[in-house]
C-alpha cells in the first residue's frame, strides 16, 4: 500500500482554544415569582475587556466521518441604576457553561471547500444571581440566584473555504435545536476569517452571535450573546486544514 493511501487512512485532529469578547443582551429572571430582568452589555464593551469568554474546540476526523467536541464558560455581569427617582440600584450576573458533542459527516469537497453536517447535544449550564438596593443605604436588599441545566439537540453546518490560492481561508458554522430538548430553540453563528502560517498553525479572528430562549417555572433565560472570537489552531496528522497537496487537493 502506498504511503498516499496510509496518509489517508490516518486520523486528523484539530485543537483550537478561543477567547470570546461576548456581549450579551435579553431577560433572565433569578427570583422566584419575579419578573424578567432585561440586561444590556455591548460587544464594544466586551472587547474594551469588560467581558471575556473561553472556549475549547476539538475535532478528530478520518475519511468522511469525524467527531468534535466544544466546550465553553463565560461569565457576564452588568450593573445599573433602572429607576433615578428611587435609587434603585440592581447588578445582574450570569455565568454559562456549554459541552457540545457531536458527529460530523463530509458531505462536500473540492480543491477550495469542505463541507460537513453535524448531528448531536449540547448540555447548558446557567446560574444566574440578581442583587438590589434601594435608597442610600447600600446594604443589598434583595440577593438572590438560581440554578439551571439541560440537554438540547443539536444540528448543522460547517464549512472551509480557501481563498484562492492563498494561504487565507473563511470558515462557517451554522447550528441550531431545541424545541424537543430543554430550550424551547436555540441557534449558533460563526464565521471567522484565518491564516495559515505553517502546516500545523492557524490564527483567526471572527465573529459569533449565540442565542437561546429558555424558561421553565419562574426561571427565565432568554438571551443573546455575540463578540469577536480571536483563537489559534493547531493540527495533527494528515490534516492540513485549507492548504493544498502536491495534487492541488485540500488534504482535510
Amino acid at each position: 500500500m502506498s504511503a498516499g493511501l496510509h496518509a489517508a487512512e490516518d486520523w486528523s485532529f484539530l485543537v483550537a482554544p478561543y477567547l470570546w469578547f461576548a456581549g450579551l443582551k435579553g431577560d433572565l429572571s433569578a427570583l422566584s415569582d419575579a419578573p424578567a430582568t432585561a440586561i444590556d452589555v455591548s460587544p464594544d464593551d466586551a472587547l474594551k475587556g469588560t467581558e471575556a469568554s473561553f472556549m475549547l474546540m476539538l475535532e478528530a476526523k478520518k475519511h468522511r466521518q469525524g467527531m468534535l467536541l466544544d466546550i465553553f464558560y463565560s461569565d457576564v455581569l452588568q450593573e445599573s441604576e433602572s429607576n433615578a427617582a428611587t435609587s434603585t440600584h440592581w447588578k445582574a450576573s450570569s455565568q454559562d457553561t456549554l459541552v457540545t458533542a457531536g458527529y460530523t459527516y463530509e458531505i462536500y469537497r473540492s480543491t477550495q471547500s469542505v463541507v460537513d453536517i453535524v448531528a448531536g447535544a449540547r448540555y447548558w449550564g446557567v446560574d444566574t444571581k440578581l442583587a438590589l438596593a434601594t435608597g442610600d443605604n447600600p446594604v443589598e436588599q434583595v440577593n438572590d440566584h438560581n440554578s439551571q441545566s439541560w440537554i438540547d439537540p443539536l444540528a448543522g453546518i460547517k464549512a472551509k473555504v480557501r481563498l484562492s490560492d492563498s494561504r487565507f481561508y473563511l470558515a462557517y458554522f451554522v447550528g441550531a435545536g431545541g424545541v424537543s430538548g430543554g430550550s424551547d430553540s436555540f441557534y449558533d453563528l460563526t464565521a471567522n476569517v484565518g491564516y495559515q502560517f505553517t502546516d500545523t498553525m492557524v490564527a483567526s479572528v471572527g465573529y459569533r452571535i449565540l442565542d437561546v430562549d429558555y424558561q421553565n417555572d419562574s426561571f427565565v433565560y432568554d438571551v443573546k450573546q455575540e463578540g469577536w472570537i480571536l483563537g489559534l489552531v493547531w493540527l495533527f496528522g494528515p490534516n492540513k486544514l485549507v492548504r493544498p497537496d502536491a495534487t492541488g487537493k485540500l488534504t482535510d
